[in-house]
């Protein structure tokens, strides 16, 4: 484990994103992507939301990934802490959310991804398992690495989540993205995510970065803001 790099505390980073997200919760799901509403976090482009929210709902219930995605998108775009209520019935009701389905090609699917990001919104997406090679173990994967949130910056941990299910896959939440990423040849590797199977890392903030060729190959596999 290492740290990418330093920081100023992390209670100062974190009201400086409160505070550039000081716009009223429900009015930015609407509004036009016509500026960035990302803010670099330690080399992470990352929508401005309260970690300590997030890292209150927690890891997943066993086979609610979609719910707890949900949950993670709503209190991103809100600025509270969304309950759920009424959002689960043997799977995420996606209208509930205020979200809706998107279906496209994956250059569309990650273009979407992009712009969504871009006008401030979160969006869910569906992963399945790709095969890694060159390792020891943990072949079948949809992540990568994972970034823990110190008062130091971020630590790198090689903790990849495991589809357990190749007929319903994994949903997360995408929240931020590579400084990199280049919008004419985007990849799912150029992605961050709140994964459910582990926002919270001993009680620390933790975002998972994508893996490419993971985007769910079937209907609608971005639920995005409606």
């Amino acid at each position: 484990m290492h740290s990418l790099s330093r920081v100023r505390p992390l209670l100062l980073v974190l009201c400086a994103l409160m505070f550039l997200w000081a716009a009223p919760p429900r009015a930015r799901a609407a509004e036009p992507a016509a500026e960035t509403r990302l803010v670099n976090l330690d080399g992470i482009n990352l929508l401005p939301f309260d970690a300590g929210q997030i890292v209150s709902i927690g890891n997943q219930a066993p086979g609610q990934c979609s719910l707890y995605a949900l949950r993670y998108a709503r209190t991103v775009l809100d600025g509270t802490v969304c309950s759920g209520a009424g959002m689960w019935s043997n799977g995420a009701v996606w209208s509930a959310g205020g979200y809706t389905g998107f279906s496209g090609s994956v250059a569309e699917c990650l273009d979407k991804i992009y712009t969504e990001l871009a006008a401030g919104r979160p969006v869910i997406v569906h992963l399945q398992n790709t095969t890694v090679s060159g390792v020891s173990k943990h072949q079948n994967r949809v992540t990568t690495y994972e970034y823990h949130l110190t008062s130091d910056g971020w630590d790198e941990v090689n903790y990849p989540h495991i589809s357990t299910s190749s007929t319903y896959g994994h949903w997360v939440c995408v929240v931020g993205m590579d400084p990199s990423a280049d919008p004419a040849n985007l990849s799912e590797g150029d992605f961050y995510a709140l994964d459910p199977a582990r926002v919270s890392a001993g009680g620390l903030l933790a975002v998972t970065r994508l893996l490419d060729g993971t985007l769910w190959q079937g209907d609608s596999p971005l639920k995005i803001a409606s």
